[in-house]
């Protein structure tokens, strides 16, 4: 009875220890907030696919894009919980996009004096802004690309994992990872496909349905990444992002499919980020460096706007900026530029006025204010408020007269250079619009003429070759 109970006592022992071999081995797979080595990041980006400026599949048009990006990227301390706490500062030293939209062909870079960047989480995506200043519109856009390296790293598991185990990544990352702003549902599910170790590799997928800069979308991403356990962080990501988006206030629509790799690595002699450099940088957002600036070289002007101001269109001889504040178009802004007068003149008030009721036409009611404004030392302004209608389709499609109220400024430079703001809002709306017009005309600058190159001196001719 005795050997009986030994041999039950050695079985149960045999297995227990039988159990905890065949128990499966878990994986902290984490990058540490902390972490202050500096990061080289090489981003290689294609999307392809078609954008529709107009409703309809004829007015389709091809779009391909091709961008790359090189920086160094070190994490700071975050500002507060989930996506807050996604925050990293970088110094670009590559930062192009080719764009070919049909027939037309663009090129959109980073200038020098802004490669320094912050990049952080919040709510609804990842913000960018430069502690060196303001960012144009093209360059924010530039800038902002799906699957963003910092972003990625709200796909790392909160806890030890198995091979073969799932988990999905927190709501509060979606935004940071696809660039839909508000999320109405969606989820990407990771899982640890294989592990060595050196490394450990991760798939993921899912599908996100929402709203970006007010318009629909819906878009699907796949793809994988390789965590360096060595190196204790993700070394390359590799994305596929699928895409489809309505038409809205301030974008076309668009059915393409983007596919980017990036490739993470430890810079071991950095020559930017290190703590001298940071020392004196304003790291934190202000009222200032998140402003957006126009800057149109051709016009020798620009001003500065805020981020719910969105550039819809520009060519060299005038820009349209559209408001869009919580998703809902509150105004329009078309600058342009007006015939140049003789120094120390500019267009009378009388024909600026007659010039606004021929513009609107049939859709000029009267005009209800005209004030000449002291905005800056030497500075023209004339400000004039209309109001009229515009014809709209109703609840029935058909067409009916409804309310508008026109801001018009006409801002001249005593050289007799001169533009015009015309501030199109629902009047129903003025208060939203609040004093955002204003800002934006007080803050015009008239930059002094820009250097024409020096023409190339021709070399002397020489006698014996002229004969």
């Amino acid at each position: 009875m005795l050997r009986m109970n030994g041999l039950v006592i050695c079985i149960g022992l045999a297995a227990g220890f039988a159990g905890r071999a065949s128990a499966a081995e878990r994986f902290e797979l984490r990058e540490e907030p902390a972490d202050a080595r500096v990061r080289y990041v090489a981003v290689e980006l294609s999307v392809n696919g078609k954008l529709f400026p107009e409703p309809g599949p004829d007015k389709a048009i091809k779009l391909a894009v091709e961008a790359r990006f090189e920086y160094g990227e070190r994490r700071l301390e975050g500002t507060g919980r989930e996506a807050q706490s996604l925050r990293a500062i970088r110094h670009y030293n590559l930062a192009k996009a080719t764009i070919e939209a049909g027939d037309q062909t663009s090129i959109s870079t980073l200038r020098k004096s802004q490669r320094l960047v912050v990049a952080q989480g919040q709510s609804e995506g990842i913000d960018l802004f430069s502690p060196s200043g303001p960012l144009t519109y093209a360059e924010q856009e530039l800038l902002r690309a799906p699957g963003d390296s910092l972003a990625v790293l709200g796909l790392l598991p909160t806890s030890a994992v198995e091979e073969k185990e799932t988990w999905k990544a927190a709501d509060w990352v979606l935004p940071l990872l696809t660039g839909i702003e508000v999320v109405e549902k969606g989820e990407i599910e990771c899982q640890l496909e294989s592990a060595s170790a050196t490394e450990a590799r991760i798939r993921f997928k899912g599908e996100v349905i929402g709203a970006t800069v007010g318009a629909a979308a819906a878009l699907r991403v796949d793809g994988q990444y390789l965590y360096d356990r060595s190196q204790r962080l993700i070394s390359q990501v590799e994305w596929a992002q699928t895409e489809k988006r309505a038409i809205g206030a301030v974008s076309p629509g668009l059915d393409v499919t983007a596919r980017s790799k990036i490739v993470r690595s430890v810079a071991e002699r950095p020559v930017h980020l290190i703590d001298r450099d940071l020392a004196d940088l304003p790291l934190e957002p202000n009222d200032a460096n998140r402003l957006l600036m126009f800057d149109a070289p051709a016009w020798n002007v620009r001003f500065y706007y805020d981020r719910h101001w969105h550039l819809f269109h520009q060519n060299s001889d005038m820009a349209l900026l559209r408001l869009l504040d919580k998703g809902g178009l509150i105004a329009q802004c078309n600058i342009k530029r007006i015939a140049t007068a003789e120094p120390g003149k500019h267009l009378s008030r009388e024909q600026f006025q007659a010039d606004i009721e021929r513009a609107l036409g049939e859709n000029f009611q009267e005009i209800v204010q005209t004030e000449t404004l002291k905005l800056k030392e030497g500075l023209f302004v004339e400000r004039v408020v209309v109001v009229g209608t515009v014809p709209r389709k109703n609840a029935k499609n058909e067409p009916e007269p409804a309310p508008m109220q026109w801001i018009y400024y006409l801002v001249a430079n005593p050289d007799g250079r001169q533009v015009s703001f015309v501030f199109s809002v629902d009047p129903a709306q003025i208060k939203e619009l609040d004093s955002r017009d204003l800002s934006i005309v007080a803050g015009l600058e008239f930059l002094a003429p820009r250097a024409q190159p020096t023409p190339a001196v021709k070399p002397a001719a020489n006698s014996a070759g002229d004969k």
